[in-house]
């Protein structure tokens, strides 16, 4: 008799393990608030934050009265990027045309520029430059001579807001910073660099067209009388916006192969046009 065996086998299911959940990333470390910090002789001078960055403020004007003279700084060390500091030297000398500011770039990084005053109101090109700045120290100079010259008491007018008065035959005007500063600027008599406009550039801008004689005072007080005579290829009065913030007009004479300077006015207010 032949036994037939049957044999059942059960089948058990293997269930697996749930698949583990991901690491929960560590935060992200949040980036310190976008500011710089100013120090005097390595004491704090000032706090500037981006609401104030976004504005473009010159950095001497952020300073104590008494360290706001550019000629005193002897240097200026600027923590960016880099590994160590930006060293300027008495920047006063090295860039006499140029002045110290803070602004925020396009990525919204504080950062440190030397401009042109007519290039920094127009929120432009710096000519020295440094990014992802925190720090700034300035050291002032140790012994008196340096800066004696400056008597600017440190004041900076903001130019957009410079207004010239104008009076002709036809009538009273202004002529705003704001518009003169979208003209472009022409190099000085002898020089290369476009740092201001010749006196005919701004009458023309400022609508006179004709004359004979025009009074020009300034913001002291004082006056100058130029004739037609006075604008020719070798007598150009010349306007250039100074470190103050003012427009300084000077009289280039042709002098063999140079120029001459007289005429000297410091902030131009005013234009009349006498006949």
């Amino acid at each position: 008799m032949r036994l037939s065996f049957v044999v059942v086998v059960a089948l058990v299911g293997c269930k697996k393990d749930d698949p583990k959940p991901p690491p929960t990333p560590a935060p992200a470390p949040v980036p310190a608030a976008a500011q710089i910090d100013v120090y005097i002789d390595d004491q704090p001078a000032a706090h500037v934050p981006l609401a104030q960055l976004q504005n473009w403020p010159r950095l001497d004007q952020l300073l104590p009265v008494n360290a706001r003279r550019l000629g005193t700084w002897d240097d200026v060390f600027v923590k960016g990027k880099g590994p160590k500091p930006a060293q300027l030297h008495r920047p006063s000398d090295t860039y006499p045309q140029l002045v110290p500011a803070v602004f925020a770039a396009a990525d919204g990084t504080p950062s440190f520029g030397m401009f042109d005053p007519v290039e920094l109101a127009k929120h432009g090109k710096p000519e020295v430059r440094e990014d992802g700045v925190s720090e700034v120290r300035i050291k002032l100079q140790t012994s008196g001579g340096r800066g004696e010259h400056d008597q600017s008491d440190g004041a900076a007018a903001d130019p957009a807001q410079l207004k010239i008065a104008i009076k002709t035959p036809k009538g009273a005007s202004t002529l705003d910073g704001a518009k003169l500063l979208a003209v472009a600027r022409e190099p000085m008599p002898g020089e290369n660099d476009a740092r201001g406009w010749t006196l005919a550039t701004i009458m023309k801008t400022a609508g006179i067209d004709k004359f004979e004689k025009v009074s020009l005072s300034d913001s002291s007080g004082l006056n100058l009388m130029l004739e037609k005579g006075d604008f020719s290829a070798d007598s150009i009065p010349y306007v250039k916006l100074n470190r103050q913030g003012s427009l300084r007009l000077q009289v280039y004479k042709k002098q063999g192969t140079g120029w001459q300077r007289s005429g000297d006015l410091r902030g131009l207010t005013s234009i009349e046009v006498i006949k």
